[in-house]
């Protein structure tokens, strides 16, 4: 898969292709696109200054990171996200979410603020970032999470969280119009779907759906990211055979249907359970993004309900908790591994985007942002996507 090469003025026919690209990546990032004629990267924003400050000291760092990521070819723009939104913004749970901090003073300091008036002032000015740089795509991660990996049980419902995603969105959306920021050409806000087991969020086509028909869209830029690895957190292995490592309460009718035929085959649920998704007809139209990567198989279940199970869990020790959370994160969830080195068939992906059908409508991004050879491994992959 390729694409004209930037600036040329010729419109492809094919999806434009993007790299994920931590800090230690961007300077150097033009050589790759130009040389390979890819659309550009994505950047994390927390990882350029920290999610706890202005996003700009003054109006001479704005236009020299401007001037870094213009350089860079960067074209998408992932926002910075913290922990339990539901609590903190739509204020469900937040006893137990303060609770969480050993003092007021760590609960500031990790949102920043205690009203949420920082976190969305971050948000908009990321936004109007990506829209001076021109970025197609500004990345909303939408997902609830505990801010020490596997430390608590979720409290609510994820039908309760789903409701607060409704809100996150929407005033979202109200803040960036009240500054004059969203307009029918501005960067679309994609929705980026969350994993399993130790999150809750937008997790299936059927909570973009409920998520997508209550939210007020005046200038029609919210889309749908889907995150490859993020769907495969739900499966994984038990006893041998493939099935949906996730509580029994967690598990459709729909889900089920799919391990019945899948016959404990993992690779063969697991890309059935992507199509499941990612072709749902609902959400056609909506789709911004492919977030294209593997994941490994899991040989058990590490997380429930948010929590850390079996001899994973470290009692009374919330450092060590953290740090043993965060390795399984890394190992056997989010490990971002070039397609084909985990449970997937790079043909079938190829297959997955043909028959999507949206050409240069549609952005592949190469999710592969923990590999210690970015490029190395993004051409791995993208040779493995070939014909």
């Amino acid at each position: 898969m390729s694409t004209d090469e930037p600036g040329s003025g010729a419109r492809s026919t094919v999806p434009s292709e993007y790299v994920t690209c931590r800090p230690e990546h961007i300077d150097d990032a033009h050589v790759y696109v130009q040389r390979h004629g890819l659309a550009g990267i994505e950047v994390f924003m927390h990882d350029l200054v920290p999610r706890t400050e202005p996003l700009f000291g003054g109006e001479s760092d704005r236009r020299a990171l401007t001037a870094r990521l213009r350089a860079a070819h960067v074209g998408r723009v992932h926002c910075s996200y913290w922990g339990s939104p539901t609590a903190f913004v739509a204020n469900v749970g937040f006893r137990e979410l303060a609770e969480q901090f050993e003092s007021a003073a760590l609960l500031r300091e990790y949102y920043g603020d205690v009203s949420g008036r920082h976190m969305f002032a971050r948000w908009c000015d990321e936004y109007e970032l990506a829209r001076d740089l021109g970025a197609r795509a500004f990345v909303f991660h939408l997902i609830d999470y505990q801010h020490v990996d596997g430390a608590w049980e979720f409290a609510v419902s994820r039908e309760t969280v789903l409701d607060a995603m409704v809100v996150l969105v929407q005033r979202l959306l109200r803040e960036l119009e009240d500054r004059s920021l969203l307009d029918t050409g501005s960067p679309v806000i994609e929705l980026e779907n969350a994993g399993w087991g130790l999150e809750f969020g937008a997790q299936t086509a059927d909570d973009f759906v409920s998520i997508l028909e209550r939210v007020h869209d005046r200038f029609d830029r919210v889309r749908v990211g889907w995150d490859l690895n993020h769907l495969l957190h739900a499966t994984g292995l038990r006893e041998g055979r493939g099935v949906f490592l996730l509580p029994e309460s967690e598990i459709t009718p729909a889900m089920r249907h799919l391990e019945e035929r899948a016959a404990g085959d993992l690779g063969e649920l697991s890309h059935a359970w992507i199509r499941q998704n990612v072709l749902d007809p609902r959400l056609a139209r909506l789709l911004s993004a492919l977030h294209l990567s593997d994941c490994t198989p899991k040989p058990e279940e590490y997380f429930r309900n948010g929590k850390l199970q079996g001899p994973h869990w470290v009692e009374g020790d919330r450092v060590r908790q953290g740090e043993e959370g965060l390795r399984i994160v890394l190992e056997h969830y989010d490990n971002h591994v070039v397609l084909g080195d985990g449970v997937l068939d790079p043909a079938a992906i190829r297959d997955l985007i043909a028959d999507h059908g949206r050409g240069d409508d549609l952005m592949l991004l190469h999710e592969l942002k923990n590999a210690p050879d970015l490029w190395s491994e993004v051409s791995r992959q993208r040779q493995r996507l070939r014909p």
